[in-house]
């Protein structure tokens, strides 16, 4: 069951991540409009991306019940924050149908 969790969990996050980044289209990575708001959605992508190979090659065993509560947790905090930016950019998206302004 908790095996289930994990991969649920991180499948729901790193869906969010690739969502948001297809619809976000960063272009110009280092700069600092796109640091504050792709790079720390692609660096969660990426570890949950890796934690998934991880988990499907050794598999999951907690400690203790209260370090599956703990590790569910924080899991379950991530994806909320990575769901609550992917959904807010397609609410963006729909007020801003002419989509996000570009620099010259």
């Amino acid at each position: 069951m908790y095996v289930l969790v994990l991969y649920v969990l991180l499948g729901i996050g790193l869906a969010a991540s690739v969502g948001f980044l297809v619809l976000h289209r960063p272009r110009r990575f280092f700069r600092m409009v796109e640091i504050n708001a792709s790079w720390w959605v692609i660096i969660i992508g990426l570890l949950y991306a890796r934690s998934l190979v991880l988990l499907g090659i050794r598999g999951a065993h907690p400690e203790s019940f209260w370090d599956a509560v703990i590790g569910i947790g924080f899991l379950a905090a991530i994806d909320a924050l990575l769901l609550v930016r992917f959904f807010s950019y397609l609410r963006y998206l729909r007020e801003n149908p002419e989509g996000p302004p570009t620099a010259s």
